[in-house]
């Protein structure tokens, strides 16, 4: 949910006070917050990878110890977050 123009304007007027004010730890924020730089969508794409490689890690794990529940923690894990995703975005698409 992106914030309006006047609270986008709101925030970049402290941010300006609080560079003006104390640079250091106006510089300190900004050096924690350089993650935020990255797109959300570059984030996503990357949680959704990492969330597909640790379950079809655990499907691969349950296959070779011959573990029915390990098999299907990996499938529970390889289908729910994709699903969730695309339904929020489905729901967020859908909203006027």
């Amino acid at each position: 949910m992106g914030l309006q123009d006047r609270e986008e304007r709101a925030l970049a007027e402290i941010e300006q006070r609080l560079a003006e004010d104390d640079p250091r730890f106006a510089a300190r924020l900004d050096h924690t917050r350089s993650w935020h730089r990255i797109p959300r969508p570059v984030l996503l794409g990357a949680a959704l990878v990492a969330t597909y490689v640790v379950g079809l890690l655990a499907v691969i794990a349950g296959v070779t110890l011959s573990s029915v529940p390990l098999i299907a923690l990996g499938a529970v894990v390889i289908t729910a977050f994709p699903a969730a995703v695309a339904a929020r975005a489905w729901r967020a698409h859908r909203r006027p």
